[in-house]
């Protein structure tokens, strides 16, 4: 059975550079012995499915972010599930891009807690789910200039829209044991090495107990 060492979050509004960061984590994992299994984002996922909170035939927001939330935990089970037929001596890193939690983020605190009451989970075992949480900030915040739904077909925000998901988000996590901000960079490379070391310092450390 494998070892898994760390399940790890990248959250933060639209257009903040996850999906690139992740794959960069996952290319500095590998260089270090690491084998990487990844949760890809539900909510683009299920938009490009054809399932919709906004536009014609849309679903409510409330229905769409129980099934986001539904899909994640089920997606997160089955990787941790596949662990078992892995040799004793890999050790094994789960990527998600975005958490359970980022539901809260939409849903507001009364219908939030609705939904874990109606699907029997608790915000607390929710959150420590994750080793560490990476919140990514839209570039929306600081060079709006800079933001674009051109790159994501799921993607609907407008700017504004897109500061308000990030705040949100942050929210929803504020909680998180280990959570951690990557801030708006001239360059994107800078933001990405922010984040690589937040996972080598977490690494690092469970690896030394």
């Amino acid at each position: 059975m494998g070892n898994l060492i760390a399940k790890i979050a990248l959250t933060g509004g639209p257009c903040a550079g996850k999906t690139t960061t992740i794959s960069r984590i996952e290319e500095h994992l590998v260089e270090m012995g690491y084998h990487v299994l990844i949760v890809n984002e539900c909510a683009t996922e299920t938009i490009k499915n054809g399932i919709r909170p906004f536009g014609k035939n849309a679903v409510s927001v409330y229905d769409f972010e129980n099934e986001i939330l539904n899909l994640q935990l089920f997606k997160e089970k089955r990787l941790k599930d596949f662990i078992k037929f892995y040799d004793d001596d890999t050790k094994i890193v789960i990527l998600c891009d975005r958490g359970s939690v980022d539901v809260r983020a939409y849903l507001g605190e009364d219908n939030y807690n609705k939904m874990l009451e109606e699907n029997h989970l608790k915000n607390e075992d929710l959150l420590k789910e994750y080793d560490l949480v990476i919140h990514m900030i839209t570039v929306a915040a600081d060079m709006e200039n800079r933001y674009s739904n051109s790159n994501n077909k799921a993607r609907f925000e407008n700017p504004e829209e897109a500061i308000d998901v990030d705040n949100n988000i942050k929210i929803a996590w504020k909680n998180h044991h280990n959570f951690k901000v990557a801030p708006v960079c001239e360059l994107l490379e800078d933001k990405i090495q922010i984040a690589i070391d937040y996972v080598d310092e977490l690494l690092k450390e469970k690896e030394s107990n």
